[in-house]
């Protein structure tokens, strides 16, 4: 990459990640912190959740919620994370139901918490993603792919035995 273009993309970091840099898209990193946020697919904004839980970035991980959908109390829902460490996760098979303007998933997911204090946690279970087809919304604000609910349980397999939840 020419001397020039690699030093536009250093002054223009978040602009330039995308185009083949070697990290990942929606990601930048400066100094010390890091940031993902990735809605194009419910994998990816499941992803981006955990990845915002694991680095205590909660109002952001709140954000992924759809507003009618959020946890009444935010307060008590961060309380709920105070002990968890990282968070890894793995993906069942999804598709896409659609109808009247809307996108509804239901994706299965093993997810494993290591916590604060050494331990971890394995839960499965489903995510149930929305959104509003993107043809249909002509007014702001634009309403992203969202969590519309989380059902998940603790399980004693470990986390590589471990299957994504029914739906």
């Amino acid at each position: 990459m020419p001397r020039f273009t690699l030093l536009r993309c250093a002054a223009l970091a978040a602009t330039c990640l995308p185009f083949g840099l070697g990290l990942a898209p929606y990601s930048t990193q400066a100094e010390g912190w890091t940031y993902m946020d990735d809605r194009s697919t419910p994998q990816k904004l499941v992803e981006s959740y955990y990845y915002a839980i694991s680095n205590k970035l909660y109002v952001q991980a709140y954000s992924y919620f759809q507003a009618e959908d959020a946890p009444a109390d935010f307060d008590k829902w961060v309380k709920g994370y105070a002990g968890t460490e990282t968070v890894q996760v793995k993906f069942g098979e999804t598709e896409p139901d659609p109808g009247a303007g809307q996108i509804y998933w239901a994706l299965p997911v093993a997810l494993e918490a290591k916590q604060t204090n050494g331990s971890t946690k394995v839960f499965t279970g489903c995510y149930k993603i929305h959104m509003i087809n993107i043809g249909m919304q002509a007014d702001p604000p634009y309403q992203p792919m969202g969590i519309v609910s989380a059902k998940l349980a603790e399980t004693k397999e470990s986390f590589s035995k471990a299957q994504p939840g029914s739906c």
